[in-house]
């Protein structure tokens, strides 16, 4: 796909789910009013699928653009795997799997963006929660290992079959690592580090994403963020990136008797 093409098509996309979205809103109030049980679940089906192209769409930018929106600043690490692993903790009953998650160190500092690390961290869960499926095993663990952090991700899935389909970023093969890992890959190479996959030859698959740590230099102390728009758009980045394996019930949807 061109570069102009490209950036065309998410233009497209983009104008497509605000239109959606706007509808949503609208429709809303009078769901809630005037509408039965079915009206509900429809209208919290059409929420996710605005969450499942929010996730296409934010993917393809981060692919395609040749320098995308990265604004680092001294941020905790740690602290940003631990609200992950509080918030898909709370998920992992609706996706049916068993997630755990464990960070070795209160606090760990590096040069990063906030929300493009937590895109690419959901992203490899989503991805592991897929693989193993219902019933399956997740876990996340965060620690320091020399100049580095890494964040490691795992699930007990069949593994997968490198090659074919799978080496183009933009092509999804039936294990599922396609254009979501090519956005992690993209995200850690802004930071200076790197995704390592290791197959567990049927035994589910280890991601293992690394970024250096900020040395502890003066003035490398937490700050908030610059004033920035907000680039969620208003959506939950962890609702994003796990819309394609949560049901409806968490999109809004409520039987007429809760």
């Amino acid at each position: 796909m061109e570069k102009e093409t490209g950036e065309k098509l998410i233009r497209e996309l983009r104008e497509q789910v605000n239109d959606l979205l706007a509808a949503a809103q609208l429709l809303t109030p009078l769901v809630r009013e005037q509408g039965n049980e079915r009206d509900a679940a429809t209208l919290a089906a059409l929420h996710k699928s605005l969450y499942c192209m929010v996730r296409t769409v934010e993917h393809m930018e981060l692919c395609r653009e040749e320098k995308p929106a990265f604004l680092p600043r001294v941020m905790d690490l740690a602290g940003l795997c631990r609200e992950i692993g509080r918030k898909v903790e709370s998920l992992s009953r609706s996706m049916e799997i068993s997630f755990t998650w464990e960070i070795e160190k209160e606090g760990v500092l590096i040069l990063g963006d906030d929300f493009l690390l937590e895109t690419a961290i959901l992203n490899l869960i989503s991805n592991a929660a897929a693989a193993a499926g219902q019933g399956g095993t997740v876990s996340l663990s965060c620690k320091p290992v020399g100049d580095r952090c890494l964040i490691l991700v795992r699930d007990d899935g069949p593994g997968y079959t490198p090659g074919g389909a799978g080496d183009d970023p933009f092509v999804k093969n039936q294990e599922g690592l396609g254009l979501g890992l090519e956005t992690v890959r993209r995200v850690a190479a802004l930071h200076g580090g790197a995704l390592l996959l290791e197959n567990g030859a049927g035994d589910g698959v280890r991601a293992a994403l690394s970024v250096p740590i900020c040395p502890p230099e003066k003035g490398n102390t937490l700050k908030s963020p610059p004033p920035v728009c907000d680039r969620t758009g208003g959506f939950s980045t962890t609702l994003v990136e796990l819309s394609p394996l949560l049901p409806i019930t968490e999109f809004g949807y409520k039987t007429l008797d809760q």
